[in-house]
Parts: C-alpha cells; structure tokens; sequence
C-alpha cells in the first residue's frame, strides 16, 4: 500500500487480534500517528482525524455556499484526504483510511432531517413534531443527501488504485438518530409515552442502516484487502467489520436501554462479522457494560471518556477494562502518548489495540518499540 509499505506487517498484527485467540506478534494493537519527515505542513490538530475541519476558517460563518460545498463536493473531500495522507506517518497498526464524515448520524438526513453544514460540524435538525403525523420516508433517487454521500464514496473508491482503505460512512444507530430528529427531552419523554412509536422508528432505521451497509460495503470492500475498516479508528478487520453505539444510553436506565435498544443492537451486528460497540463516557460505562458483555456480537468495545471526565488512563478505569478483556472481547483505547505505559502495565497486551500520537516518525517508532517491551 502506497501510504503503508508495511501494511502486510501491521496486517498480521491485527488478523492476530482479532482471532479467537486474541494473540500479539510482540506487543498489543497500536497505531501511533506523526508528521511525515517529508511533510512541510504543521501537525493537523487531531492526528488520527486527518485534516476533516482544516480550511472552513477561510471561510466566514455566514459563506453558506462554500461551506456546503467543502463538506459535500466529492473533489474537495478526495483532495483533503489525500493531503492527509501524504503528511501523515501511519505507524503500527495505524492505517490510512478515509470515508464521508458528516458526524455520526447521516441518516437523519435521509429521513427529512434539515441539515446545517457549518464551520465546526454538520447538525441535523429537529423534525418529528408529532408521531401521528409523521411519515417514514427515504427515497435514493430523490434524497439529496444521500446522493451526495454516495458521489463522495464513489469519488474515493474511483481515485484509490490502492492507495488507502475507504470507510462507510457513518449513518448512525436509530436513538442517536430519533435524539436527532426528535429531540433528546421529547425523546426521553416518549419512552413513556409513545412506546410502540419509538419500537416502529427504531425497527425502520435499522432495517435501512442495514441496507445501507450492505451496500457501501459491496461499493467500498475492493478498495480494503477484503475486509472493513472504521476509518475515525483506523482499525481494520478482515470482513464484514462495522460500529455500532447508542449515545443517548447515557439518559437512559438499564431497563430502558435494554428494552428499546439492545435488541437494535444485536439487529445491527448480525450484519457482520466483526462488530465494535462505541461506549461513550462514565454513565455509559457504569449502566449498561454488564449488557454489552452479555452480547455475544460485541467482539469489541471502544472506550471513550468524554469531555469533562478523567482521561483514559484513571485508576478507577481499570477494573471495567480488564472486565471487558476477561469476558472475552477487545478493547479499543483512544490514549495520550503519556499514559500508553501505565496501561500496558495494568493490563494484558493480547486484544487490546491503542490508539495515539507522536511527534515525529522517529519517535512513533520508538514508542512502538517501548510497546513491545511493555506489552506482557
């Protein structure tokens, strides 16, 4: 691979994590991002998220033309991740990957979700005013921005020759997405009062997230060695392999979560062979862990504090990460370059894939080499 000459390497790392075994050629799963030596661009801020905000300050806040265009004009979106690319040191395991990222919950708009395209994000706005009036409609041919999903996909697969992987773009897990569409309070509200409303939206997005998948795994699968990638992860597995989460679990008891949307979850994994659960901050973590472990489809767990807790390495952590290992799946850690030790001293190396920076290539390298003198 053009961008990773040691793609073959990195791939027997992860075929290993991802076996039943949960085996390590010498150290765990770690993908050290870092400035190319070759580079003449300052570091992008978030190494492992490429350049996916970079150039929106040109522009003003009001430039809603050209703001639309930079998020959905397939040629900007190849040109940014190519730039990306030829900057970037994807050490270990990481690797160079790029997808349509348009936040986590495209599919609200592929349900009649107005969208703000804006120079921090893309917001999908409020629109089920009223169950009883509201109709589930998407249409390919007509939905722009369904069509302009796809022309941005197709415009990286057409342009990859094996150059990079090519992710599916995140449409989003149905309560993110009713949170969206409906608003989180109305929404929290309607798990009382509008129970079978909120089981028939869940039973439509999910059918159509998988519709979805299927087919931009069939569109992107030959640009990625035949398997899938989350590309925000850069975490690869060879087949079906795709993220499925549930933010607004955080509102939710464990009777509410397990009700209405643990049975969406089990729906969305038997898609795959491979599935990793996005679990978001400590309430996530302490309310509904037991239920995820208990799924035999979860194969992995992604751990993300959120803003405002502790970060990754906290000592109150370690027991749920060492659950998560104990039962039998993986763990996924977004860490800092400081904290890369304290975890590898407190926990086993086999299934665990961390997620960092350095910043330069020789020092990403040294890194993975203290790695495999920490790893056990």
């Amino acid at each position: 691979m053009h961008y990773k000459p040691d793609w073959d390497q990195a791939k027997k790392r992860l075929e290993l994590f991802w076996s039943d075994e949960r085996g390590i050629v010498d150290r765990c799963c770690m993908a050290v991002f870092a400035p190319r030596k070759t580079s003449r661009e300052p570091p992008f801020p978030e190494l492992q998220w490429g350049p996916w905000l970079g150039g929106l300050e040109k522009f003003a806040d009001d430039d809603a033309e050209n703001i639309g265009k930079w998020w959905t004009d397939p040629e900007q979106n190849y040109r940014r991740m190519l730039h990306w690319f030829e900057n970037t040191y994807f050490g270990g395991e990481a690797v160079p990957c790029t997808y349509t990222n348009w936040g986590a919950s495209a599919l609200a708009g592929f349900y009649g979700s107005p969208v703000a395209f804006t120079r921090q994000s893309v917001w999908f706005k409020e629109c089920i005013g009223d169950w009883k009036t509201w109709e589930w409609k998407f249409s390919r041919a007509e939905n722009v921005y369904y069509r302009q999903t796809r022309a941005i996909v197709e415009k990286l697969v057409a342009e990859c020759g094996g150059r990079y992987f090519v992710g599916i773009p995140e449409f989003g897990d149905a309560a993110d997405v009713l949170s969206l569409m409906r608003g989180m309070d109305n929404l929290s509200m309607d798990l009382y009062d509008c129970g079978d409303e909120v089981k028939r939206a869940v039973e439509v997005l999910s059918d159509s997230w998988i519709d979805l998948h299927e087919e931009f795994f069939r569109l992107v699968s030959p640009c990625n060695d035949g398997g899938g990638v989350l590309a925000w992860m850069s975490l690869w597995a060879p087949g079906r392999h795709t993220q499925v989460a549930c933010d607004f679990a955080s509102v939710l008891s464990p009777g509410m979560f397990g009700e209405f949307f643990v049975p969406e979850v089990k729906k969305l994994l038997s898609w795959c062979e491979y599935g990793t659960f996005h679990l978001d901050g400590p309430d996530c973590m302490r309310n509904h862990l037991d239920a995820l472990l208990a799924i035999q489809d979860v194969d992995n767990i992604e751990w993300t504090p959120g803003a405002g807790s502790p970060p990754t390495f906290y000592e109150p952590y370690i027991p749920r990460y060492k659950s998560i290992l104990e039962a039998g799946k993986r763990l996924y850690l977004l860490t800092r370059p400081d904290e890369v030790k304290p975890i590898l001293d407190n926990l086993p190396a086999g299934g665990l894939f961390l997620c960092t920076w350095a910043d330069s290539e020789d020092a990403a390298d040294r890194m993975l080499d203290d790695a495999a003198r920490w790893s056990r």
